[in-house]
């Protein structure tokens, strides 16, 4: 019986083994294949969110940055200027030296007259306001 079991099983390993002679080559290429795939995918969708999230926060960044210098950047306002000609006539009035700024500021005044262009600082500010929430919106 042995023998037959043992010629049983030559027969099966004959006709099995063509068969099963790729096994160890496509187990290793569909292994890899598989671990490759699930890396791309996992990477692709990561990637995809982190570099969205990245871009908003670049852009939230240079625009706090923009802000920030906006509000640093501050225009002669109405009140300031009306204050100057204010100080600059009363300085003449009483007779009293004029700093070059001030003597720049007289002449200026004299050739142009008062400027009306000028705003005042609430309608800076509400100009600034809107401008910061336009620059803001524009990285959501």
């Amino acid at each position: 019986m042995s023998i037959k079991l043992i010629h049983f099983k030559e027969r099966v390993e004959k006709t099995i083994n063509p068969i099963f002679s790729f096994r160890k080559p496509a187990s290793i290429i569909l292994f890899l294949w598989i671990g490759i795939s699930s890396v791309e995918a996992q990477e692709y969708a990561t990637d995809r969110l982190f570099m969205k999230e990245f871009s908003k926060t670049k852009c939230r960044t240079a625009a706090e940055a923009k802000i920030n210098r906006l509000k640093n950047k501050r225009p002669s306002t109405l009140e300031q200027e009306s204050l100057l000609n204010r100080n600059v006539w009363s300085k003449l009035r009483t007779q009293l030296p004029l700093s070059p700024g001030e003597k720049r500021h007289l002449r200026k005044l004299k050739q142009r007259g008062v400027s009306k262009n000028k705003l005042s600082s609430k309608d800076i500010w509400a100009k600034k306001a809107a401008k910061f929430r336009a620059l803001r919106l524009r990285c959501k």
